[in-house]
């Protein structure tokens, strides 16, 4: 399955799980909203809360419908497992929504009616001591512990050293991720359509350290050396693990994409210069 992949499908759509962005009275009432718009159509709803840790998959729904921004989308990723996710977006950031409450309902007929196609995003799966975390759609990030103080880095693919050094802190993104904190650090914008994962190292003591783009077949192990810092582990922006030296974390290719419905034609140098202000033409 490629990194960004599109299938014209047809899902027959009979329950669907709507999440909405916490401590958010609009995206509540949005979500009361759509399901009521639903359960005019036949389609049974259930309301879920998004930090709660239980499964939601092909058995339990046949739509997620996600109602906020992306830091919402990331969150109900974890709980997802290839179920497809409508992205509504409330908030500031909304890259990976396909609508806004004005046209949720428009862009809902589209989807009954069979009018959309499923996209694939590759994720990361990330292990540490023997424990598999949560995939990660965006970036997992190994941070010093403690403020201004620096990483010694060691970074191995399939059991090869490329990195030996020290710095604040090292990122590897998926292609989605690159949009995010590791474009922020320096790193490349990278179309999705790619096979890819993304380093960055975050302000390197060698200024000639540049990013890595690697293949999404790699796997890849982050060590802590004891001349600089231990270190925390955090996935899709919220911290999981202390690192210590010598535990290795352990990153690869998930087998679990996430899966975004949609309807509008894929554009993503249009969402890039929408939600970056970057530009990528003059």
């Amino acid at each position: 399955m490629q990194s960004c992949s599109e299938n014209w499908v047809v899902l027959l759509i009979s329950r669907a799980t709507i999440i909405h962005k916490p401590n958010s009275p609009e995206a509540e009432a949005i979500s009361q909203d759509l399901g009521k718009f639903l359960l005019s159509r036949k389609i049974s709803v259930e309301y879920e809360d998004v930090v709660k840790d239980s499964l939601i998959d092909k058995a339990r729904a046949d739509l997620v419908i996600v109602v906020g921004g992306d830091g919402t989308i990331m969150r109900a990723l974890r709980r997802t497992n290839s179920v497809p996710l409508l992205g509504v977006k409330v908030g500031a950031l909304g890259f990976l929504c396909e609508s806004t409450p004005e046209d949720a309902k428009h862009v809902l007929e589209k989807i009954l009616s069979g009018k959309y196609y499923l996209e694939y995003r590759t994720r990361l799966s990330i292990q540490y001591r023997g424990k598999r975390f949560y995939d990660v759609t965006n970036e997992v990030v190994v941070a010093s512990s403690k403020p201004a103080r620096i990483l010694s880095i060691l970074l191995s693919k399939d059991n090869t050293t490329i990195y030996r050094g020290k710095a604040d802190g090292i990122i590897v993104s998926t292609t989605t991720g690159s949009t995010a904190y590791a474009l922020s650090a320096g790193g490349a914008i990278i179309d999705p359509a790619l096979e890819v994962m993304e380093v960055v190292l975050i302000c390197p003591l060698s200024t000639g350290v540049r990013p890595l783009i690697l293949p999404m077949s790699s796997n890849l192990e982050i060590s802590l050396l004891p001349e600089g810092s231990q270190g925390i582990l955090v996935l899709d922006g919220d911290e999981v693990s202390s690192v210590d030296y010598g535990s290795p974390v352990i990153i690869s290719r998930s087998e679990n994409p996430a899966v975004f419905i949609r309807v509008n034609p894929p554009d993503f140098y249009r969402r890039v210069r929408e939600k970056t202000r970057i530009p990528l033409e003059v």
